[in-house]
């Protein structure tokens, strides 16, 4: 048979890695110099830019006179860009960030030419189930990809895979990797032998007569005697017919009536490593992250919705500058925590940049809502962040007042009840410049409340008062009991352990919450057992100390876990446990909530070392329902078949049942556990427990022979003590419950997205004026979508009102649209007017509506 053996040209760029986005910048320059030339002198040839419009934007900074030069590559077709605009990570970031990533980077790419539509991520560790129909949100009908596949998935590497929604899209696994045939050989006998090897993988797994040959490399630069090489391929194979090509050609050459069905992720470690426990990797890096991106996507943007409707303009700006630092951050390596020192401390920097950003741009956005309200300084505003009505709700507010009491009230004058969470005394000067300048003394309490809220319609905000008083209130009542209850259950302690007692069923579940420590003998990309690890449990070796807070609204229980474990690997080999560790933090109960809010805060002092809660559920059972990318799934506890046949199959990685969630998992046998996350993303289920890792601690970059990878490290042996997270203060954020439900994926969504609260202060770091036409309204966007799940609320670029919302059931939703409605792709274009929708289990749709 005439093979068409295509060969693509392209470069695999790493903004970081072992070495910092500035060392590539400079790289990049030079190699985009060589490549236009060489482009210039050879029109008919392709170049590939790695799938990631960044690299533009990367060498522009630095050449911005050769952008016409650029475009003109672009536009006719010889420089390929986009889809993306970093090369992100697709299991671990925000399901947002992803749409986010594909929408700039297609953006950019547009401004110089004909973006790339295709679903390159060449390097990235794992691929989730909903990629088919995200990409299909963005008229991108293929993805290429490497790490992730295995002959469980299909006998061959070009396939068709469906989403979990059922969309399909061509897959094609680069079975020889992206730079298989990087730097080829001319020297004819070297060739020979170099292309014998590729071929017969290639035979082996492509569907079709074509062979997809990738000709690059990371950061490697062009290879300037392709033609030359091409010429001698031709002689040793004459029967056969050689190009260059793109993606694009090569997908024409496949039948889709030929190829498999492959289902579900892309995680498979058979051929490359996926790294399944990367997700627990500089936990300090990856909670910065989660907590910037949820913000960013579940409260400024609506909020900033609710402002440009009463007056204040929507910052386009700013949200483009938060969401690519984001993205800067999310490439595979980058999220992964699987770099160099300085180049962790370079993301963490740029994360706590954007952290910045988005914090002041929500207090400035609220700031300005209170200032508007004429009638009074003493003025409170609520925001509901989400499209759809809500009652019976707390939320935290934080108060600075100039007595230690206060009174709030609502709009019609009536008393609100509040539960004080924490409270301290402050100098007024060290908030406000201008106090200290001019020599005041002012001391003023700060004040973190969780105040009730009956009722809010969607997207609405309104405004409540307060009052200053000396009137000494009625203080939390510290109890000797060791319970607290409400009318979902009774968490309480004995024996050193907390137990949790679920009132409709009546049934108990001891030991509910604890906190394990193991050792860890992996690196960057991995979490490896110590060949002699010592496990050591709170519930075991540990002491739990307590007290107990009673209120109307709120109980709850200020605890601190302590015990005695080894400080490094050397001394949990000799099992000596010399250093004590304390969990300290709350678990509290609402009324109207059957959720256990739990908050635990810890500064690590400990190396080569695993934390993870342990929640001991009393549920058996063979799968977890958890949330992927705008999604709900069911994932096996076990990966029965992958580990029965992964070391007489030579996979490279063992394929560990160690998994990654979004926000939730369930478990559902007679009875069921619920788990909520703030960030925390690396679950396990063993027996009747669920495992959820806090942080891990580690020595190096990459490792060789560790127990579950054996053979070469994966990146590079190098030291990197950061990674011990020394000194490291973290605080972790879960909720669970023992409810009977099916809507946990809206429960965690209504749990990420509280009700927003800010109070008009008297001090201030900076001084800003009312905006004169700002005036907030009764208005609200105040949708029914059932089941479905709100992904983003914000504006688009022509401040349009565009919302994305998925199906996490499994049964068809039946949506009314207000009049006018139009769907929209992800590209936030409007399609068609509908008023009438149905949402396909698992299918997302976006829509812009009138406001």
């Amino acid at each position: 048979m005439k093979r068409d053996i295509r060969i693509l040209m392209h470069t695999h760029w790493d903004r970081e890695w072992y070495f910092t986005k500035d060392e590539t910048k400079v790289l990049l320059r030079n190699h985009m110099q060589d490549v236009m030339d060489y482009l210039e002198e050879n029109p008919e040839t392709i170049y590939i830019l790695d799938g990631q419009s960044v690299m533009i934007d990367d060498y522009l900074e630095l050449e911005p006179t050769q952008e016409p030069r650029l475009k003109r590559l672009i536009q006719s077709g010889n420089l390929r860009v986009g889809p993306w605009y970093t090369q992100t990570d697709l299991l671990l970031v925000h399901g947002e960030s992803i749409f986010r990533n594909l929408y700039y980077g297609i953006k950019r790419a547009r401004e110089f030419g004909e973006p790339m539509l295709v679903g390159y991520a060449p390097d990235t560790f794992g691929h989730a189930s909903q990629m088919p129909q995200i990409y299909q949100h963005f008229g991108i009908e293929s993805t290429f990809f490497w790490r992730g596949f295995s002959e469980l998935k299909a006998k061959k590497s070009d396939f068709l895979w469906e989403g979990i929604d059922g969309t399909q899209i061509f897959g094609v696994n680069l079975a020889t990797g992206y730079q298989g045939a990087k730097y080829l050989e001319s020297d004819a006998s070297l060739l020979s032998e170099r292309m014998a090897k590729l071929m017969s993988v290639l035979d082996a797994y492509s569907a079709s007569n074509s062979r997809l040959i990738m000709n690059g490399h990371d950061q490697m630069p062009l290879q300037r005697d392709i033609k030359q090489v091409i010429t001698a391929l031709e002689k040793l194979y004459p029967e056969d017919n050689f190009s260059l090509t793109d993606f694009e050609g090569y997908l024409h050459t496949l039948n889709k009536e030929d190829l498999e069905i492959v289902k579900g992720e892309l995680t498979d470690s058979k051929h490359a490593r996926i790294h399944r426990t990367i997700g627990s990797t500089r936990m300090d890096i990856k909670l910065l992250n989660n907590e910037i991106e949820t913000k960013l996507y579940h409260t400024l943007e609506p909020l900033a919705v609710i402002g440009e409707r009463v007056g204040i303009p929507y910052p386009h700006g700013v949200v483009e500058k938060v969401a690519k630092l984001l993205f800067g951050a999310h490439a595979h390596d980058s999220i992964g925590g699987c770099n160099s020192d300085a180049v962790n401390q370079d993301i963490r920097q740029r994360l706590i940049n954007a952290k910045e950003m988005v914090d002041t741009q929500i207090d400035l956005h609220l700031r300005l809502l209170t200032m508007a309200n004429k009638e009074t300084d003493q003025t409170i505003v609520i925001v509901n962040p989400l499209p759809e009505k809500r009652t019976d709700e707390m939320v935290s507010l934080e108060m600075i007042t100039r007595t230690k009491n206060f009174l709030l009230y609502d709009e019609s004058g009536q008393e609100i009840d509040y539960v004080i969470e924490h409270q301290q005394i402050e100098d007024a000067g060290l908030i406000d410049r201008q106090v200290a300048a001019r020599l005041k003394d002012i001391q003023v309490y700060r004040t973190k409340v969780y105040v009730s809220v009956d009722e809010m319609l969607g997207l609405s905000a309104r405004y409540v008062t307060y009052e200053e008083v000396e009137t000494e209130r009625a203080e939390e009542v510290q109890s000797i009991e060791s319970m607290i209850e409400n009318q979902f259950g009774q968490l309480f302690i004995e024996n050193n352990q907390l137990h949790y007692r679920h009132k409709a069923t009546n049934r108990l579940f001891t030991n509910v919450l604890s906190i394990e420590n193991s050792g860890d003998a992996g690196d960057s990309y991995d979490y490896s057992p110590p060949v002699n690890d010592w496990v050591l449990n709170s519930k075991d070796v540990g002491e739990l100390s307590y007290q107990v807070e009673k209120r109307d609204l709120s109980e709850v229980i200020q605890l601190t876990i302590a015990f005695d474990v080894p400080s490094h690997q050397t001394e949990r080999e000799n099992k000596q446990a010399t250093t004590q560790v304390e969990f300290t933090g709350t678990c509290r109960l609402f009324n109207n909530d059957p959720k256990v809010y739990v908050e635990l805060n810890h500064t690590n002092v400990t190396a080569d070392s695993r934390y993870r809660l342990v929640f001991h559920t009393g549920i058996v059972t063979n799968q977890v329902k958890v949330d992927g990318y705008l999604s709900d799934q069911f994932k096996p506890v076990y990966l029965t078949e992958p580990l029965t046949i992964w070391e007489q199959d030579n996979w490279v990685e063992k394929p560990v049942s160690i998994e990654t969630m979004q926000s939730y998992l369930s478990l559902t046998a007679d009875d069921q556990f619920n788990l909520y996350t703030k960030g925390l993303k690396e679950y396990e289920v063993v027996g009747d427990c669920a495992y959820l890792t806090l942080f891990r601690t580690f020595s190096h970059l990459g490792k060789r022979n560790l127990v579950n990878r054996p053979g070469r490290p994966s990146g590079i042996e190098i030291k990197t003590p950061d990674n011990q997270l020394t000194n490291t203060t973290f605080t972790f954020n879960c909720a669970f419950d023992f409810e009977q439900i099916e809507t946990q994926n809206k429960q965690a969504k209504s749990y990420l997205t509280p009700f927003v609260a800010y109070q008009r202060k008297a001090f201030n770091r900076f001084n800003i004026n009312p905006r004169p036409n700002v005036a907030l309204d009764e208005a609200d966007v105040t949708l029914d979508l059932g089941q479905c799940v709100v992904s983003a609320v914000k504006c688009t670029e022509d401040n349009q009102l565009f919302v994305r919302l998925y199906n996490p059931m499994f049964e068809t939703e039946n949506l009314t649209l207000p009049p006018g409605t139009q769907i929209a792709n992800a590209m936030e274009e409007s399609l068609h007017v509908v008023e009438q929708v149905e949402v396909r289990p698992q299918q997302i749709i976006q829509f812009i509506l009138h406001h």
